[in-house]
């Protein structure tokens, strides 16, 4: 069943690639998504990881509106005389949090202009984020514990929901290294 849906999907981003929907595109659709999915077999997700559709959509939302400012701030940088950056490197607690959701937390830091994960660690569990305009420390590590949380609600398995909502925002020194 997974697997006919995984061809189904590559065969529609297959047809919107061309832009046209004929019986031959349909047919070397699905033929090119049986080749990738021969030489490219999907991984089963270790762990117990729950998908939340509404969830997800709150943390697409989150991310696209975060997208949208550091967009805004880093173009008003751009053309501005004025030099505002000023930059540093901060430490953020990664709570709760399986590899899965780590990834994608920090990869959604990354692709957000102005922030970028520079180091992930597993003991004790960090992540150290360079941001462009670090003005407010304590405001960066609120805005990444509420991608974070997001991103639990989102994949998240109950019992990690449940260890994040539990667990007061630690303290981390300013300097951690």
């Amino acid at each position: 069943m997974m697997r006919a849906l995984l061809v189904a999907w590559l065969t529609v981003l297959w047809l919107v690639l061309w832009r046209d929907v004929s019986v031959a595109n349909v047919v070397s659709g699905v033929a090119i998504a049986l080749v990738v999915l021969a030489l490219f077999p999907p991984r089963q997700v270790t762990g117990d990881h729950a998908f939340r559709p509404l969830k997800l959509l709150v943390f697409i939302g989150y991310f696209a509106w975060k997208l949208v400012v550091s967009n805004l701030m880093v173009a008003r940088e751009i053309v501005t005389p004025r030099d505002h950056v000023r930059s540093g490197i901060v430490a953020v607690p990664v709570v709760a949090c399986s590899d899965l959701v780590t990834t994608v937390v920090a990869n959604a830091i990354s692709l957000t202009p102005g922030t970028l994960t520079l180091e992930v660690r597993r003991d004790p569990p960090m992540l150290f984020v360079h941001v462009l305009h670090l003005h407010d420390l304590d405001q960066v590590r609120r805005d990444i514990r509420t991608l974070q949380r997001l991103a639990v609600a989102a994949i998240g398995s109950a019992e990690a929901v449940a260890a994040f909502d539990a667990d007061p925002q630690p303290d981390v020194e300013d300097h951690p290294r």
